[in-house]
């Protein structure tokens, strides 16, 4: 008996700098992946436009949906750099705030 593996698909577009799969949000991925060909036509005339950061460059571009594919496998994982540190003052004002002079 063979057992068929599913391999996983997600929907996306390719990054316009690096040429990495960007998985596009539910919400767009719904939008674009209409049921009928009708609308399919009908959004690709609209030439509706969203922004995304990828996830490898970290440049963001705005995208169409008439660019969305579907890709196999898992999408990658955002990277996440470690926050700045905030700035620290070297004198503190105390409240004082300074005025012009005349």
């Amino acid at each position: 008996m063979t057992s068929q593996t599913e391999r996983p698909t997600f929907r996306g577009v390719i990054c316009l700098h690096c040429q990495a799969p960007i998985p596009v949000p539910a919400i767009v991925a719904n939008l674009a992946a209409s049921s009928g060909i009708e609308e399919v036509e009908v959004l690709q005339r609209k030439s509706q436009v969203f922004n995304l950061r990828c996830p490898c460059c970290l440049k963001e571009k705005p995208y169409r949906t008439r660019e969305i594919v579907n890709f196999e496998g898992k999408p990658e994982a955002s990277i996440f750099f470690p926050e700045r540190p905030t700035p620290t003052r070297w004198f503190t004002q105390d409240g004082m705030t300074r005025t012009a002079k005349a």
